[in-house]
């Protein structure tokens, strides 16, 4: 009995420990959760689980020193963050049948609250793909571009045709891209960017000796942000494939939605 009394006080300590570590490594309030739930009602799974997929070993042996050397500044900004969500809460913008969602998002994560935003919703590539062409011919100081796939087809094309335009024109244009989401962009395509005077950045290169430990820490954003004004952010890459006017009769309808933003919030996307 006490062999099993011992046994049972260091299950639960083991399970208080791991609890610990989930709460102090995980940010999302979500994801935490879901592995608490995890760990709790499928214990040696999902102790196992968690320390072999729930942790980025890797990501925390790169990033270390980059965390400890933004500690003060990132505090700045959470701390700017709080004031402007706090003065937007108080603006009068909101009805009050809304202002306690607000509060609610506000308060479970730092994504700040911002006001007087004009927001436009797209459905699909036949919709986002030509609002983003007119706004880019528009841009006159710079483009960011950040995105999971980006497939050199039709649609990318006319894309980057767009982009050396611009940058022809004397418009700052940087490109971020996934390197294993946009592994079917290759070296000319990237060299034809740069040649005409588009920054270009990997993200996180892939190596194939050590796929499984970068696999799974990707860039999954689709966002451009045109001038510091005018934003787009949601769940369409750049492929042809999210276009349903260009596609086969018969064949498969893509359901995807993005946001056009003009205002404030896309300072905070340009900050991301």
């Amino acid at each position: 009995m006490k062999w099993l009394l011992l046994f049972e006080i260091l299950y639960v300590a083991i399970l208080i420990l791991v609890v610990l570590r989930v709460l102090y490594d995980t940010r999302s309030g979500v994801k935490a959760l879901a592995y608490i739930l995890l760990i709790v009602l499928v214990p040696f799974f999902g102790v196992f689980f968690y320390f072999s997929f729930g942790i980025n070993y890797r990501k925390s042996k790169l990033y270390s020193r980059k965390i400890v050397e933004d500690e003060v500044l990132n505090q700045i900004i959470l701390t700017h963050i709080q004031n402007y969500s706090e003065q937007v809460l108080n603006s009068g913008l909101l009805s009050t049948g809304h202002l306690n969602l607000a509060r609610f998002i506000r308060n479970s994560s730092t994504s700040p609250l911002t006001g007087n935003n004009s927001v436009k919703l797209l459905l699909n590539g036949e919709e986002k793909f030509p609002a983003l062409l007119d706004a880019l011919e528009n841009a006159t100081s710079h483009i960011h571009l950040e995105y999971y796939i980006y497939e050199n087809d039709e649609t990318g094309n006319s894309i980057v045709d767009m982009l050396i335009k611009k940058a022809q024109q004397g418009v700052e244009v940087r490109f971020m891209y996934d390197d294993f989401g946009s592994r079917g962009l290759n070296k000319h395509f990237i060299r034809k960017l740069e040649e005409n005077g588009i920054e270009t950045v990997p993200f996180y290169k892939i190596k194939w000796y050590a796929l499984v430990n970068r696999l799974n820490y990707r860039n999954h954003r689709k966002i451009i942000v045109i001038d510091g004004k005018k934003s787009f952010i949601g769940g369409i890459n750049i492929s042809d494939r999210y276009r349903n006017d260009t596609q086969p009769e018969n064949s498969l309808y893509w359901r995807d939605t993005h946001l056009m933003i003009d205002g404030p919030a896309t300072f905070f996307l340009q900050y991301l």
